[in-house]
């Protein structure tokens, strides 16, 4: 059987309003969550998120998804199960609108649930931690995954192209702690995606992202924070993936712009920052624990500062293709910052590789962790895949006009 993807809007005129009501209405197991065929809807709609009762078998659950709009209308529900094994026949009758339908067989259509929340264009903004995800029993096929709606991202934008690449949600989709404590995002919760998010701290002391799982997977993000712990603007202890992402650095003085912790993450075709002009810049670009061995391949790896640090920590480091204004390290190549980015100042910055760059036409080929850019662009547009999340996209070659003059026509003698 395969595993169903139930998908739930969050915003302002979302099915959830926020992002936590959204992580909290997932079922406890996402891998036993089922969906079954369904007759004889009655009485009611069914309403999100309600206790369900099986009649017959007596299992009880809660309610995930369902195509009914009322009474006459369904053709499935789909449920987490909190106690029992529903069965043919089972009359299920919600515990709040006393809805209720006929369950057709006692095989699940579908066994295990991903439970995706797509983000609508807003800023989900106020003090303390948007969402933590955690707490729902989960696996590499069943898991939650926080996205956006078609045309939310920074990536839909009409000008993602010309756009300065940095935090901005009047580009898209964002989220924001503007608290004095906390990250803005929490996982931690196995196998746990994100994707075509900006995510920041506003405040002077804060993360992004902090990451706990043992597998997951992050593409497409934008996040920013001015972050003086050792954890830096994004923290792991896991083995994830994060591709095609910007990490930018805020706070003079940082220990650190992402840390590994004691995991064996992977990061293809990143690129982590600290504006040009900080007054201190960070002691090191990356910083782990005691352990792990942290893969890094075609990214950009920026101090601002070419006496500070590539790395730190104990942790084995492998980099492939990668490039940086510090040099010392097997597989980083040194170059100058500012010849890299279309602006590398704090408070304008843009993190677009700009002509001459020298991490153009430079990585190393990936079309399972890098076939397309931060914003979408397909790699390669050049004779090889750029260094860094950006791609550049050539710029069309000029063509002065030349009128389309016609030969008069040569008359009989």
């Amino acid at each position: 059987m395969a595993v169903v993807t139930v998908v739930k809007t969050i915003g302002t005129t979302g099915t959830f309003s926020t992002l936590q009501l959204w992580e909290d209405g997932g079922p406890a197991n996402l891998t036993t969550a089922e969906k079954s065929a369904a007759t004889t809807f009655l009485v009611a709609a069914f309403v999100q998120g309600e206790s369900l009762t099986f009649v017959g078998s007596g299992a009880t659950g809660k309610l995930l998804d369902t195509d009914s709009t009322g009474a006459g209308t369904g053709s499935y529900i789909t449920y987490g199960i909190t106690a029992g094994n529903p069965a043919a026949s089972d009359v299920v009758t919600g515990g709040t609108s006393l809805a209720t339908c006929v369950l057709t067989s006692g095989t699940p259509d579908n066994v295990g649930v991903i439970w995706q929340g797509q983000c609508q264009n807003q800023e989900f903004s106020g003090t303390g931690p948007r969402i933590t995800i955690s707490g729902s029993t989960s696996s590499a096929s069943a898991y939650k995954e926080l996205t956006t709606v078609a045309g939310a991202s920074f990536r839909d934008n009409a000008n993602a192209q010309t756009n300065a690449l940095r935090y901005n949600a009047s580009n898209g989709c964002g989220i924001v702690n503007t608290g004095t404590s906390g990250v803005a995002v929490s996982v931690a919760e196995t196998g746990a995606r994100l994707s075509k998010l900006q995510i920041a701290n506003s405040f002077s002391d804060g993360r992004a992202l902090l990451i706990a799982i043992s597998v997951g997977f992050f593409d497409y993000l934008i996040m920013e924070a001015a972050s003086s712990v050792s954890t830096g603007v994004t923290a792991m202890t896991s083995d994830c993936s994060i591709r095609n992402s910007l990490v930018v650095q805020r706070r003079s003085a940082a220990a650190t712009i992402i840390n590994t912790g004691i995991g064996s993450p992977k990061f293809y075709n990143c690129t982590f920052v600290a504006p040009d002009d900080l007054a201190t810049a960070p002691t090191a670009v990356i910083t782990s624990g005691a352990s792990g061995t942290v893969t890094i391949q075609n990214c950009g790896l920026f101090a601002g500062d070419s006496t500070k640090a590539i790395t730190s920590g104990a942790a084995t480091f492998n980099f492939t293709t990668c490039y940086s204004d510090i040099s010392g390290t097997a597989g980083v190549t040194q170059c100058t910052y500012v010849n890299e980015f279309e602006n590398v100042n704090n408070a304008t910055r843009d993190y677009r590789l700009k002509i001459g760059a020298a991490e153009l036409d430079t990585g190393t080929t990936d079309a399972t962790n890098a076939a397309f850019d931060i914003v979408g662009t397909s790699r390669p547009q050049g004779s090889a895949y750029d260094v860094g999340c950006w791609e550049l996209v050539p710029a069309a070659p000029f063509l002065p006009y030349q009128p389309n003059y016609q030969r008069a026509p040569i008359l009989a003698q």
